[in-house]
């Protein structure tokens, strides 16, 4: 497959998947900072998550709950809003219509002409039932895609930058509230081991912060049928890291890139296969214990900075223009 052609598919699924994550993170923080005493810390959360808080002081919005929803849901001078992932996604999608099949074109395109109409006659929606709307439409093209592609390298491409987008965001999720757990139980328990007070922190303990995080991907249900249990930090964490059942866990996501790496052309994507077996092989054979003893959030960190280096060695491989 040409790497031009490859290149469209793989982002066109990041920027859809992009979308998707944006409006959960968006609904849950909305809902959370009605709740929340510490109001300032919660408004900020969404933009902490997506490492945008720097863009965002630099937009001159006001720093609310509607100011943050506006710049991470409509901000056209942020290339990760949700309007902008929409369009982008739809504009990859209309360079390769001849790689896709045409239910999917169809799918997508009226994605983006109905975020035409709700920009013109609803003023920009940033509530519930617009997020709503996002993962809906998400979701719609996800099932359009599995029931028409063939099953060839396009689909392989797609299923990459959707699994990749998708570990991120569910790794940056956990990783700033281990981040602000750690940080206050360190304070709060000066001379206590860190992992430890990072389990007990009495504010990521709460039910609502806890259950927050398991409907921001869509793993409340999941939680209880496995656990059967009160939701506990411990667990949280063991769910959505090493859970293999669980489509948003990053277990989930590297068990998919892993297979679909190792279907791709073998010549020049070795270091991306090195790369993906290796994060793949410490998800399969670690566990939740191993994890906390190095510190939950310098795991998730190195994490992150791995899966970025995997996305750069994927399109050194398999995307640029050769």
């Amino acid at each position: 497959m040409l790497s031009r052609v490859a290149s469209h598919l793989y982002w066109m699924s990041r920027y859809l998947e992009r979308a998707e994550n944006m409006s959960r993170i968006l609904d849950v923080g909305q809902s959370l900072a009605l709740l929340s005493a510490d109001d300032g810390a919660d408004v900020i959360e969404p933009l902490v998550i997506t490492d945008t808080l720097e863009a965002f002081e630099a937009s001159g919005l006001p720093a609310t709950a509607e100011g943050v929803a506006r710049f991470l849901a409509w901000d056209p001078q942020h290339p990760s809003s949700i309007a902008n992932c929409l369009e982008a996604s739809r504009e990859s999608a209309r360079a390769v219509r001849g790689a896709i099949t045409s239910e999917m074109w169809e799918t997508i395109n009226d994605t983006w002409l109905q975020l035409q109409q709700k920009r013109r006659s609803g003023g920009q929606p940033m509530d519930t039932p617009f997020f709503e709307w996002v993962k809906e439409r998400s979701h719609l093209f996800n099932g359009v895609t599995s029931a028409t592609i063939r099953r060839a390298q396009p689909h392989s491409f797609i299923l990459l930058g959707a699994f990749i987008e998708r570990a991120d965001n569910t790794a940056r999720i956990l990783s700033v509230k281990q981040g602000a757990a750690a940080r206050r139980a360190a304070t709060a328990e000066a001379g206590v081991d860190r992992a430890a007070a990072a389990e007990t922190d009495s504010d990521y303990s709460g039910y609502y912060r806890l259950t927050s995080v398991l409907r921001s991907v869509s793993a409340f249900e999941a939680y209880r049928d496995t656990y059967q249990d009160a939701v506990d930090a411990r667990r949280v964490a063991e769910l959505l890291i090493f859970d293999s059942r669980l489509p948003r866990s990053l277990r989930f996501c590297f068990d998919r890139i892993d297979e679909i790496l190792r279907q791709l052309p073998q010549q020049s994507g070795r270091p991306a296969r090195r790369l993906a077996a290796t994060i793949h092989a410490r998800l399969a054979y670690g566990d939740v214990s191993e994890a906390f003893s190095l510190g939950m959030h310098e795991f998730l960190e190195n994490f992150l900075r791995d899966n970025v280096e995997l996305g750069e060695a994927v399109h050194a491989a398999y995307l640029e223009m050769k």
